[in-house]
């Protein structure tokens, strides 16, 4: 009857622990879905700093990979600082880029790719002065059909071809058979609405072949309003063109490659591509574009994105590849073999030719590098891909890791959750990284993002409420139990009942004999002094076993053993708590017989039994406590010592006796028949402690009972 009384009580005063979790959890569960919903939000908004962010974090795979070998099919031939020093400096004469062509050509390059730009003729001052010359024979009376005017004639002709750098240029490109020029071309703003219709004459090198042509307004690649091309005798004697205009991100940093620049209705390759083509050996027609989705070289599919770019896979810093000075090739200082089979891209690597790119692997790459990462990159078949379903697996992410987090993070203190969260993020970038290894750029940013503000809106919610709850349970019971049994109740809120609930308990009583006689032959000062530190003494033994204080009933000491924290060993526990308030006696009695005061002696009464424990307070008092016929007979017990001669004034009753056998000594002294009760109790003198469990058992830890909301 009075068990379902203290039920019913504290039910009355506060609503029980799983009705307030799952309260916790639903609200947890709606954080968790406004998350969602602003994430998606941002999502659709697609702010440019969360862009900004994600390349960033891209950018990162690169630096964590570290260099990959480039291969054996690229090299560069650098116009450098050192090339600048011997041979002049830049621009150099077309006949000194005619050598260089030829000197390729003869060392056996499969493709020569120059990444210069020719769109303007080159008239020396030996040509000017021969055209001047030849309009000066008339004026000088010199007949061309005289014997002397054919031969001045025939020797000026010999002086203008000498001079004819272009000419000399010309016919290299030609007669090299391999040759690939560049074309620049400015980017149009913005993006086209529909697919431009095909005007006026293609350039050289435009492409033919497409699948699914329909389907390039749904695709267009980057568009431009003006082209850069070479001129005529260039263009004429080139085996190729492709541009080497480079669209870089909002930041700056160059990460795609524009496979195709759609140009007056035609559609043009990049410098790269065409370098691979004819190192493949790829007719023209063997291009084929299928808009946004990948353009075939010969047997090779390279994928593209909606724009029909290619993400660049970048294979180092500067220097990474196989790099000849031009000055050295010229003065055939390069070892045999460098050059034989390989695509040899010729292009400026000095600084103060100022054609540097901001990349990934470095913020200074100079232009060249990136045509051969390219073309290294479609030989080698290495590409780095964001399919479409991407989307839908970021999607995912912005759904499940609020989800996640909703079902983990309550089961953790908030400073133990950040560091969940935070190897749950590194473990999240590794498995990304482990994909871009494998060729695939899976996003971060906005599954990050969720996974951010999940974990701020769940720990905020729960500082607010469970912390509160945690540090309302660790002031109710920071007095009376020790610190480690506070911060399990704090943990494990649940091991509080808020009514009563029926436990096998061990309660120990300790009183002052004679107390009220001491005290009348002694000042009220003194008295209050000699007890503080009486209390203080016994209390920290209590504390020491993990015991509870319950009380201070005037001179006498209340404890409870095994709640509100499980203790299976709660006998023996509070054995050891009694033989050592009795050792502390004897101290304190010691050190007051040294300052001439009068000491006195206390008694201890132990019983271990079924009680009723909790919360059995009102809405205005917390009182955890126990009540019940076993308290009433540790009371009782207490109040033996003084009708029996002890050795420790410790009398335990034999349920305490049994319960804690194993370790300790005791002396049996009889039935007593307690006040109160009609049947008689057995009792023992408490002696010791064997000398085989002397030292302190193995402490408990509380088993968690319920997560935490």
């Amino acid at each position: 009857m009075r068990l379902k009384m203290w039920r019913a009580l504290g039910r009355a005063v506060r609503p029980t622990m799983s009705g307030r979790r799952r309260r916790v959890d639903r609200r947890i569960y709606l954080i968790a879905t406004g998350v969602v919903v602003l994430v998606f939000a941002l999502y659709l908004w697609a702010p440019s700093f969360l862009k900004t962010v994600e390349n960033k974090l891209y950018d990162l795979h690169f630096v964590l990979r570290g260099p990959h070998y480039p291969g054996h099919q690229v090299v560069i031939v650098a116009i450098d600082e050192k090339s600048l020093a011997a041979l002049g400096r830049w621009p150099w004469p077309r006949s000194l880029l005619a050598r260089v062509v030829r000197t390729l050509a003869d060392d056996g390059a499969k493709a020569i790719a120059l990444d210069i730009i020719l769109s303007e003729p080159e008239v020396s001052d030996e040509l000017r002065v021969v055209a001047r010359m030849s309009e000066r024979l008339g004026a000088l009376g010199v007949s061309a059909s005289s014997p002397a005017g054919l031969a001045l004639r025939q020797e000026l002709d010999g002086l203008a071809q000498a001079a004819d750098s272009d000419g000399q240029l010309a016919r290299a490109l030609r007669e090299s058979g391999r040759a690939v020029l560049a074309i620049v071309f400015d980017l149009k703003p913005g993006f086209a609405s529909s697919a431009p219709e095909p005007s006026g004459v293609p350039l050289k090198s435009a492409i033919t072949r497409f699948r699914q042509y329909t389907e390039r307004g749904r695709y267009p690649p980057p568009q431009a309003e003006r082209a850069g091309t070479p001129i005529r005798p260039f263009e004429d004697a080139a085996q190729a063109l492709g541009h080497v205009t480079m669209v870089p991100d909002e930041d700056g940093t160059t990460r795609w490659e524009a496979l195709v620049f759609e140009y007056r209705g035609s559609y043009y390759p990049s410098l790269g591509v065409q370098a691979a083509r004819l190192a493949l050996g790829v007719e023209p027609a063997g291009l084929q574009l299928d808009f946004g989705r990948a353009l075939a070289i010969g047997p090779i599919e390279t994928p593209v994105d909606p724009r029909n770019r290619m993400l660049i896979n970048w294979l180092g810093p500067p220097g990474t590849f196989l790099t000849v000075s031009a000055a050295d090739l010229l003065a055939g200082k390069v070892p045999q073999g460098s050059i034989r089979d390989r695509i040899a891209f010729v292009g400026a690597t000095a600084a103060g030719i100022y054609d540097l790119r901001v990349t990934p692997v470095s913020p200074v790459l100079p232009g060249v590098e990136k045509h051969a990462t390219v073309a290294a990159n479609i030989l080698a078949g290495r590409f780095l891909q964001r399919p479409d379903w991407v989307e839908l697996l970021e999607a995912a992410g912005i759904l499940l890791w609020p989800l996640l987090l909703t079902w983990m993070l309550p089961r953790f203190r908030p400073v133990s959750s950040l560091s969940l969260v935070v190897v749950l993020w590194v473990a999240f970038y590794g498995a990304v990284h482990l994909a871009f290894l494998q060729g695939l750029w899976l996003p971060l940013v906005y599954p990050s993002l969720a996974m951010a503000l999940a974990f701020v809106g769940i720990t905020v919610y729960r500082v607010l409420t469970e912390e509160r709850q945690r540090l309302w349970t660790k002031r109710a019971f920071q007095r009376f139990v020790s610190p480690e049994v506070v911060e399990q109740l704090a943990d494990n809120p649940a091991a509080l009942q808020f009514g009563g609930e029926v436990r096998n308990l061990t309660v120990l009583f300790a009183d002052i004999r004679d107390f009220t006689g001491y005290s009348e032959r002694h000042p009220p000062q003194e008295v209050v002094h000699m007890l503080r530190e009486f209390l203080t003494r016994m209390a920290d033994q209590v504390l020491a076993q993990r015991g509870t204080l319950d009380k201070f009933i005037g001179d006498a000491i209340m404890a409870i053993f095994g709640a509100p924290v499980p203790l299976p060993d709660h006998a023996e526990r509070a054995c050891r708590a009694a033989l050592a308030m009795m050792k502390e006696m004897e101290a304190l009695q010691t050190k007051w017989a040294a300052e001439e005061r009068e000491p006195f002696r206390i008694g201890i009464g132990i019983n271990t039994g079924e009680m009723v424990v909790g919360n059995l307070g009102s809405e205005q008092l917390f009182d955890y406590t126990v009540v019940g016929d076993g308290v009433n007979v540790g009371v009782r017990l207490e109040a033996l010592n003084k009708e029996y001669q002890t050795t420790n004034q410790i009398i335990i009753s034999e349920s305490t006796y049994l319960a804690a056998q194993g370790a300790l000594d005791g002396r049996r002294l009889g039935e007593v028949t307690v006040k109160g009760r009609t049947r008689p109790v057995v009792v023992y003198e408490l002696l010791g402690l064997r000398a085989s469990v002397e030292t302190e058992p193995a402490p408990v830890r509380l088993t968690k009972v319920a997560a935490r909301a």
